[in-house]
């Protein structure tokens, strides 16, 4: 063994140990495994926004905690790393590093802009995951933006547009006016207000009553192109097949019947925008009513309608133009509250009822979503509902009731997956647009070889310059963030591949561990890609994490103010008191940060290393060659009940700790390891054999039983504690099993977790030592209502037993090490002697009575 530090320093344990596992490539793949032992995650690549959160540090370890166990449980683990560096985070960061505005620059200033930044931010995720102690294969190390990424992404785009999976189409889009881009469902969030449900009145061509309908986006009422009614309506044979005409703008507009109109809503009248909300657009297609857009892809009113034209047409072009100069260049909100004035000024605004809104905005910017229609490219899903379902479901989600998540969202989309984005840092979709006469608009896609390409500055082979023009749009970052897993093996399927072989050996992966909140994106688009591309699950397990919470329990935000730094956090209590905390925290559980957890996670360490010097001080003093628990036992080397017993209950922790490890319940496996160490080995095993660990020249039988029990529970305790504490663990386990001036191999290493079929007896002693324990406890409790020292000596120590059993033989066989811990001179069976302090032990069993010894003089 090495000599015992005189001090754990936690950075310096931190440097060392990610010098050695560097220097060993301790947890890099190894492809000359049998395919059999692999073990393959598919990790987040966390968004390069400038931002380190403790959220990183949260679900990033749970991670590493599995990957760890895996690893030492024999896997060939492969735990690569990337960086998604392209998207609105990225440039939103860039604009603020760089006081610029990428819509007002050249596209090649703005995207060189993003290269020169991006470096530095990536390189703090690697340092932070580096202290953290992310066991990840650096070799792997990818970026969604590089040449390999693009050109994989690229290939996925290729695939499916030839399978006629993915098709440009122009119709209506959900658009984010503040970051002017096309935006998919799944970036879209709800929020709450209150706003104005306006009841207005629409003039019947012809006479007779006006129709009144209820609206919240009286802005969009030039948009309209009918007036929709419930056929049961009581006014539904009166007005069908009429028309009406709108304020303001005078447009004459059908009335149509449809049974989706709810007649207890509002008047049971609705107009149909383009568009206002999802059900304008079934409607407007249900009807085949016109396209009027008011709104620009800036949020603001269009300058100029053509209301007044044979497809536009108005008995009022005056009045109309009149109304869309006044509101022209506003923003929506701005334009509603004018249109508001003029309606009620018109006296056709009858009423206002204040109503309760959800409105959808986007994800990033917050801003509140339009309409538009714009040409954008689709992925198909809509038409794949069932196929994506039964996908997910032969997937082993963790916890199981997650999967409910995706199913419900998968259920609830009303839209194809729009990938295009108008932005300027993307993966460039690889398209151009034919200028040839007799073929303008023909879409032109690359050669697979010519990968990656930039329409904007490449050219397709066989085309001029002048022949084609080069799509400007974007990929949606999802769309490159769902090949991750094809990233790693650097290939789609057998069409479209950098190295097939490696694909078909890590595809489909192990594990996709992710957040709860993008089950609906990086969960649902890696499953539509491996559906679409090969027709199988991208991963056979998904490992769904929680929110780390702020320590009140909110979710952390910069606007509150109560986002942790995570580089203070591990300054403050060390990496592994950290990753503890994490542990503790069960998969699919939001968590709050706990400071009394994080103080504990110090604790334990603190507490480890005392307890692995007082077993090196003991093993100092002879020669052992320890072989296994079970092999130790056979060959005569551990003969003492109590220690047949602590090793005994330490099988017993090593099997329910792998049970729960191998369920992906990790949290379990660090309670019942951490129960063990405080409770039964700290609190009890070790002032149990501590007598039997003084000794001079060569040591006997129970000696040399006790000094093999101290190797395997120190050696087998930092094994279990490993994948949560891996600095302490490891060093320790440098210490205690190496020689002096010899490297030692990591305990993190492949196959170095406890083996079941090498630990003792589950059984063994059992009884003996469940009986020693409890009666310790009651002696304990006696000396605390005694108010005395747990060292005070003991003159008599009876015990005493209601049950139906012979307490001489649970005794008899540990009596000395039970004198020796209680510090009695005497143990006695039977009646209690009167004067004696009497006590029931904690468990009921057994009644414990203590004589005392005389207090010395002066005492």
């Amino acid at each position: 063994m090495k000599p015992f530090p005189d001090r754990y320093k936690p950075q310096d344990a931190e440097t060392t140990c990610n010098a050695r596992w560097l220097k060993d490539e301790a947890f890099k793949w190894d492809p000359s495994l049998p395919a059999e032992s692999d073990y393959v995650i598919d990790t987040p690549p966390p968004t390069v926004s400038g931002t380190l959160h403790v959220g990183h540090v949260y679900s990033y370890t749970q991670a590493d905690i599995m990957a760890r166990y895996f690893r030492m449980a024999g896997k060939n683990v492969l735990y690569p790393i990337g960086w998604d560096d392209n998207g609105l985070p990225t440039e939103r960061l860039v604009e603020k590093k760089k006081k610029v505005r990428g819509g007002t620059m050249a596209r090649e200033e703005f995207v060189a802009l993003c290269r020169e930044v991006i470096p530095e931010y990536e390189q703090q995720f690697r340092d932070l995951f580096t202290r953290l102690a992310l066991s990840v294969d650096w070799s792997r190390e990818y970026q969604t933006i590089s040449d390999e990424s693009r050109t994989v992404s690229q290939m996925s785009f290729l695939d499916l547009y030839r399978k006629g999976l993915l098709e440009r189409r122009l119709e209506p889009t959900l658009w984010d006016p503040a970051d002017r881009t096309a935006i998919a469902q799944a970036e879209v969030e709800e929020t709450e207000r209150e706003g104005k449900l306006n009841h207005v009145a629409f003039e019947i061509e012809g006479g007779g009553e006006p129709a009144v309908i209820a609206t919240t986006r009286p802005e969009l009422i030039a948009a309209c192109g009918a007036l929709i009614i419930h056929p049961e309506h009581k006014r539904a044979k009166e007005l069908i097949g009429k028309r009406a005409i709108t304020p303001l703008y005078g447009v004459p507009v059908p009335i149509v019947a449809d049974e989706t109109v709810d007649p207890e809503k509002g008047t049971g009248m609705v107009m149909c925008c383009t568009f206002g909300d999802v059900t304008d657009i079934q409607w407007y297609r249900t009807h085949k009513l016109p396209l009027r857009i008011v709104i620009g892809p800036d949020g603001k009113m269009i300058e100029h309608l053509d209301i007044g034209s044979d497809d536009w047409p108005s008995v009022d072009v005056e009045g109309a133009k009149a109304t869309i100069a006044s509101l022209a260049g506003q923003k929506a909100e701005a334009a509603k509250a004018a249109i508001i004035d003029m309606l009620r000024e018109k006296g056709v605004l009858l009423k206002q009822e204040t109503t309760h809104q959800v409105i959808p905005v986007a994800e990033r910017s917050r801003a509140p979503l339009e309409i538009i229609v714009t040409p954008q490219w689709f992925i198909r899903t809509l038409d794949f509902k069932d196929e994506i379902l039964a996908k997910g479901r032969e997937i082993s989600w963790k916890p199981e009731y997650m999967r409910q998540r995706f199913e419900s969202w998968v259920e609830g989309l009303k839209w194809d997956w729009a990938i295009s984005r108008q932005r300027h840092f993307g993966v460039p979709l690889p398209v151009w647009y034919s200028r040839r006469p007799g073929e303008e608009g023909k879409v032109i896609v690359p050669d697979t070889a010519d990968l990656p390409v930039d329409p904007t500055t490449d050219l397709p082979r066989g085309y001029t310059r002048d022949e084609v023009e080069g799509e400007r749009d974007v990929m949606d970052t999802w769309a490159t963030s769902s090949v991750s897993p094809q990233l790693v093996t650097r290939s789609i399927n057998e069409d479209f591949a950098l190295d097939m072989d490696v694909h078909k050996r890590l595809f489909p992966m192990s594990v996709r561990p992710q957040a709860h909140e993008i089950i609906r994106t990086w969960a649902f688009y890696t499953i539509v890609k491996a559906l679409h591309h090969q027709n199988t699950v991208p991963w056979n397990t998904i490992a769904i994490s929680g929110w780390c919470l702020a320590s009140d329990g909110s979710k952390m935000s910069k606007s509150k103010g109560n986002v942790i730094d995570p580089i203070k956090l591990l300054d403050e209590y060390g990496a592994d008191a950290v990753r503890y905390w994490t542990g503790t925290s069960r998969l699919g559980h939001d968590t709050a940060l706990a400071p009394n957890v994080l103080s504990q996670g110090k604790r334990l360490v603190t507490k480890l290393w005392n307890a692995v010097k007082l077993a090196h001080m003991a093993l100092e003093q002879a020669e052992i060659s320890p072989v296994s628990p079970k092999a130790d036992i056979e060959a005569g080397l551990i003969t003492h009940p109590m220690d047949k017993w602590l090793l005994g209950e330490l099988s017993e922790t090593v099997e329910k700790a792998t049970k729960a490890f191998e369920a992906y319940e990790y949290a379990q496996a660090l309670r019942v390891t951490d129960d063990f160490f405080w409770r039964t080995y700290c609190d009890n095993y070790l002032e149990i054999v501590k007598s039997r660990t003084r000794f001079e020249g060569k040591p006997d039988a129970g000696q040399v039983s006790a000094l093999h029990t101290l190797w395997h529970a120190s050696i087998i305790q930092l094994k279990l504690f490993a994948p949560f504490i891996p600095y302490v663990t490891d060093t320790l386990h440098d210490v205690l099993a190496g020689k002096e001036g010899a490297d030692t191999q990591t305990l993190h290493a492949r196959g170095n977790w406890p083996k079941l079929e090498e630990q003792a007896d589950k059984d063994g002693f059992r009884a003996e030592g469940d009986a020693f324990v409890s009666i310790l406890a009651g002696v304990r409790k006696v000396k605390s209502e005694l108010q005395v020292s747990m060292k005070a000596p003991v003159q008599v120590l009876t015990v005493v037993s209601d049950a139906d059993q012979d307490i001489a033989d649970l005794i008899g066989p540990v009596g000395d090490d039970l004198r020796a811990v209680t510090n009695a001179q005497e143990i006695r069976m039977g009646l209690a002697p009167s004067g004696a302090r009497i006590s029931r032990s904690p468990d009921e069993r057994f009644e414990i009575a203590l004589e005392m010894a005389p207090a010395e003089d002066g005492a």
